[in-house]
């Protein structure tokens, strides 16, 4: 007899920013088909621990949480965008998630990529900066010097990975909200959108989860669940593809994350309720020209209110002044 009824769509609340490569890990957990066994490792590996029933805790050393940074960064390219040059470029969009296994939930703030940041031994500039100085460890020191939490894991997002993911199911199709136009030759990104109702391939899908350059870091949150729910659709309309599908995701990943991993995360989010995931943002004031800086006043009730608070609150002495 087949599925009649699909998991709850409270996924979308889960990635703020650069959100999809999450998106990906929820797909997993949708039934254990056994075609998938011989054609996926991350299926197979969801299939067993599910065969198991394994606490999302064993993959992760035994750890009732765990707190992921998600970067989608730029790509610095050279004229006309021919080829890539540096793939250690800057971080466009920064989001802290924390997975409580313990407590069936999943919380999580962005971090506009604006904001100022002076990890120890570097000048104070935006945080978004520290990727392509230092890559994801530096980018991981940057966000502990402004948040009183502890990064277990990050996770760099691949755009080109991204890209073919979203082509393997043959796009997307969203409603564009507002015109969109932004070309940027020399990174190879262009993003000309009308709006309403539209198709959307994985270059043009790369662009519309991207652009903010007519208004902010918000704006760009909500579009980037907008597509979450789209990409959704796409995939469940090719089960067959779900394997395909699940090792590209490593792919979107960066592979930062193993089998066992991701499989743990998928089973673990799929039980997560809606009224269990709560997503927002650090808060901030006005620092001069584009610049932010964290409001240290709002940030404890803020951290509190999405269980990213711990003891160091009081003590962090490298919060931005």
């Amino acid at each position: 007899m087949p599925r009649t009824q699909q998991p709850k769509p409270t996924w979308v609340r889960i990635a703020g920013g650069a959100c999809y490569g999450i998106t990906c890990i929820l797909s997993l957990g949708i039934g254990s088909i056994a075609g998938w066994i011989n054609t996926s490792t991350v299926a197979r590996t969801v299939v067993m621990q599910r065969l198991k029933n394994t606490p999302p805790q064993e993959a992760w050393g035994g750890r009732d949480s765990v707190n992921l940074l998600v970067l989608g960064c730029d790509e610095d390219r050279y004229y006309r965008g021919i080829s890539i040059l540096d793939h250690q470029a800057r971080s466009d969009m920064m989001l802290v998630a924390k997975l409580d296994f313990k407590n069936n939930c999943v919380t999580g703030v962005s971090i506009p990529r604006d904001t100022l940041a002076a990890p120890k031994g570097f000048r104070r500039q935006k945080i978004n900066a520290y990727h392509k100085i230092g890559g994801p460890a530096l980018s991981k020191k940057a966000v502990e010097s402004i948040l009183p939490v502890q990064i277990d894991r990050v996770v760099v997002l691949n755009y080109g990975a991204f890209e073919q993911m979203v082509d393997m199911v043959g796009g997307v199709t969203l409603d564009v909200p507002k015109k969109m136009d932004y070309d940027d030759n020399a990174g190879g990104l262009h993003i000309h959108f009308k709006p309403g109702m539209q198709h959307l391939g994985g270059d043009d899908a790369v662009g519309f989860v991207r652009f903010r350059h007519s208004d902010d870091d918000y704006h760009r949150q909500a579009r980037q669940k907008e597509f979450l729910v789209a990409f959704k659709n796409s995939v469940m309309r090719h089960p067959g593809l779900l394997p395909a599908v699940a090792e590209k995701a490593r792919d979107v990943m960066g592979r930062s994350l193993s089998p066992d991993e991701i499989a743990s995360l998928a089973l673990f989010v799929k039980g997560v309720g809606n009224n269990s995931i709560k997503m927002g943002m650090i808060p901030t004031v006005a620092a001069g020209g584009s610049n932010l800086r964290i409001d240290r006043h709002k940030l404890p009730k803020v951290l509190g209110q999405f269980g990213l608070a711990d003891n160091r609150l009081e003590s962090a002495v490298t919060m931005n002044r």
